[in-house]
């Protein structure tokens, strides 16, 4: 893949895809003719497979909400392509119209990589392990896209902010906290991770909880806060890389406190 014309015939090949996807969608909203519909349909099903596979390779796991008019799915980069295959804007369940966007998006960007050299990688990224379930299904696939990795710290924070509210029982936090409102950021570290009166208690020894709350309160302050009401086009994968790593040690330790209560 790292030979020149290997790179031609994969950006040949998406090139074809989408020409001839486009032909297929003028189809489908102008004449509908079977013939040619059911001939472009078929020509794009043969180059379906090795077309889906280039753009997993080169976008990594990405999600799809589609739907209109009540109907609402979401769809794998894996699944786009052949749904958005099988049938036209006369179906009850299926609107082409939901389609044609995603489908040209994912075309168009992976060609768009291929032309600016940012694909494929110079350097192959180190191998990050996210040990914590929830945290990787929702960022394995925002450290794999090709930007915005500022959306990769919101979420990271946003499951580290989830797991505190919900470690404890809703009855204990509505009692220590009854203003919903509260419940969150700063002031529910300070209130369940207070070093000298803990409601969870993350470790014996009073040093050890005072280090625990003060880091807790710096990605609070520092991560979480920003992230939550800016957007950054300008964070790097590295930081976000970096910021998901220690996150998932710190959601161990949470997973493995104890409740005072």
């Amino acid at each position: 893949m790292n030979e020149p014309f290997d790179l031609k015939e994969i950006q040949g090949s998406i090139q074809s895809f989408l020409d001839t996807f486009n032909e297929y969608s003028d189809e489908i909203f102008g004449e509908r003719r079977r013939n040619r519909l059911d001939d472009l349909r078929a020509k794009l099903q043969r180059q379906q497979p090795i077309i889906t596979k280039h753009l997993i390779d080169m976008l990594g796991a990405q999600s799809f909400r589609l739907g209109s008019f009540g109907v609402s799915q979401i769809l794998s980069l894996q699944e786009l392509l052949p749904t958005a295959l099988m049938g036209g804007n006369n179906e009850e369940t299926f609107n082409f119209d939901d389609y044609k966007p995603p489908v040209t998006s994912v075309l168009t960007r992976a060609l768009g990589m291929i032309e600016s050299g940012l694909w494929p990688p110079k350097k192959r990224k180190p191998i990050l392990i996210i040990r914590d379930e929830e945290l990787k299904n929702r960022c394995s696939d925002l450290l794999s896209a090709p930007g915005a990795y500022d959306r990769v710290i919101r979420e990271a924070t946003t499951v580290l902010e989830d797991r505190i509210r919900n470690k404890p029982s809703h009855e204990t936090l509505s009692r220590l906290i009854p203003n919903s409102a509260d419940q969150s950021g700063e002031k529910l570290v300070n209130k369940l991770f207070n070093p000298d009166n803990p409601i969870l208690v993350i470790s014996s020894e009073k040093d050890k909880r005072v280090a625990f709350y003060k880091v807790l309160v710096g990605i609070f302050s520092y991560l979480r806060n920003p992230y939550h009401h800016h957007i950054d086009s300008t964070t790097e994968w590295s930081w976000a890389w970096s910021s998901v790593g220690f996150i998932d040690n710190l959601l161990d330790a949470i997973d493995n406190c104890t409740i005072n209560q």
